[in-house]
């Protein structure tokens, strides 16, 4: 199991000094340790060793010299037959040349023993003085250390806010792009650092968007323009054609498929286009949504006459919708073709509620892991024999429209699909 570590550019900043800084403070309070075991060192045993020199010269020319008492430090002599009854206990064991530390009266010292002839000599060291200063440097030292990070991680915040500034004036001014107004160039305003760099990379991709965007808009009016005329002229035919009274019953069911077809497909390219603009407007659109249900499933019925089923239809009270007419037209004849398509007999019930309609069939509904797919681009079900897209249409309009839609299986057989909207 890998485990990735997401962290923002001003955090990997802030940590990076503070990894520097504890690297400089470990190195420098390791420094400082060494320097106070060679100043206790210097401070103990060394002077000690030159106190024991001075002592045994003088010794060596005056027998008669006299034990030494200051600054911490104090020497005792014994000649053979001396009483040590002033000799601190611990070194009363120590055996010539000894050189340690004893602790006496809750005081440490440091002591050597020379034995001069017969005479013993020692030397001792009150060691409060070392351990005070040790305990300032390693206060100091700690000190230090924690000022070290403290400083390290303000440096850390106030350069990262620094650097981070241009990166985030770039997300702000992208995040405030509108697409509507192509031709926008973001990297003159950063010049050619880091930065600027990405933002030059930026304007090439927007220039690639805003050529694929013309592509896409001049097809899209194209579309619009060329395809919607030859589809009016092949309904309006056909609607001729069916009044013809010498057109036999065949002739005329065979026209209004064709009709039905070229319906679906004006319908179609209506809902393609307004998912293609930008507004498409909404605001100004109101219909009957009961009225666009009675339409669909006598429009539909036509359908499933060679079929062991039957469509129910329940509108109540009427409902008016603030939406596309031809928009609500392909949600509602998408959700019942569909319908129509997966079921072989039984019903399908459409129902019409204040906020809500729902569309439910007594099919083989939706397989359990088709469920969470179902709306997906171009997504197909094994018993399926379109191409995908209707469900995905209606998903799209929805979300457009600002609708809900929601799918599930019925109770005992067929699927269930529940478009919540707002009238």
């Amino acid at each position: 199991m890998s485990f990735k570590l997401n962290l923002s550019l001003r955090s990997r900043f802030i940590i990076a000094l503070l990894i520097i800084a504890a690297l400089l403070s470990g190195g420098y309070y390791y420094a400082m340790h060494q320097f106070i075991g060679v100043l206790e060192e210097e401070m103990g045993t060394q002077s000690l060793k030159r106190e024991l020199n001075a002592f045994t010269n003088y010794y060596l020319k005056s027998t008669a010299i006299k034990p030494i008492e200051r600054d911490g430090i104090r020497s005792y002599i014994y000649k053979p037959g001396d009483a040590t009854t002033d000799l601190p206990p611990p070194l009363s064991t120590w055996s010539n040349s000894t050189v340690g530390d004893f602790e006496w009266q809750g005081i440490e010292y440091q002591a050597v023993r020379h034995d001069i002839g017969d005479t013993r000599v020692y030397i001792t060291l009150n060691l409060v003085r070392v351990d005070n200063l040790q305990r300032r440097l390693v206060t100091f030292a700690w000190v230090f250390v924690t000022g070290a990070l403290f400083i390290a991680a303000i440096v850390g915040v106030g350069l990262s806010l620094l650097v981070t500034r241009p990166v985030s004036r770039l997300a702000h001014m992208v995040t405030d792009l509108d697409p509507r107004h192509r031709g926008a160039k973001l990297g003159r305003q950063f010049g050619d650092h880091e930065v600027g760099q990405i933002a030059h990379a930026f304007d090439q991709y927007l220039e690639k968007i805003d050529r694929y965007v013309e592509r896409e808009k001049a097809f899209t009016e194209d579309a619009s323009h060329e395809l919607r005329t030859p589809l009016t002229i092949i309904i309006h035919a056909a609607q001729l054609l069916e009044e013809d009274p010498q057109l036999s019953q065949r002739g005329i069911e065979r026209l209004a498929r064709i009709r039905r077809a070229a319906a679906q497909m004006q319908a179609l390219i209506e809902a393609l286009l307004f998912l293609a603009r930008e507004d498409g407007g909404i605001a100004n659109d109101a219909c009957a949504l009961h009225e666009i249900l009675h339409e669909s499933v006598d429009a539909l019925s036509e359908q499933i006459t060679d079929k062991a089923l039957h469509i129910h239809l329940e509108t109540g009270t009427p409902v008016t919708v603030q939406a596309p007419r031809a928009m609500v037209s392909c949600v509602i004849q998408n959700l019942i073709g569909n319908a129509i398509q997966h079921t072989s007999k039984g019903r399908i019930d459409v129902q019409l509620l204040e906020r809500e309609f729902v569309v439910q069939d007594t099919g083989s509904g939706i397989p359990e892991g088709a469920l969470d797919r179902i709306f997906e681009h171009r997504y197909r079900g094994a018993q399926s024999r379109g191409l995908g897209l209707g469900l995905y249409i209606v998903l799209r309009i929805c979300d457009r429209l600002g609708w809900k839609i929601e799918a599930s299986n019925a109770d005992g057989a067929g699927a269930r699909f529940v478009v919540k909207f707002r009238p």
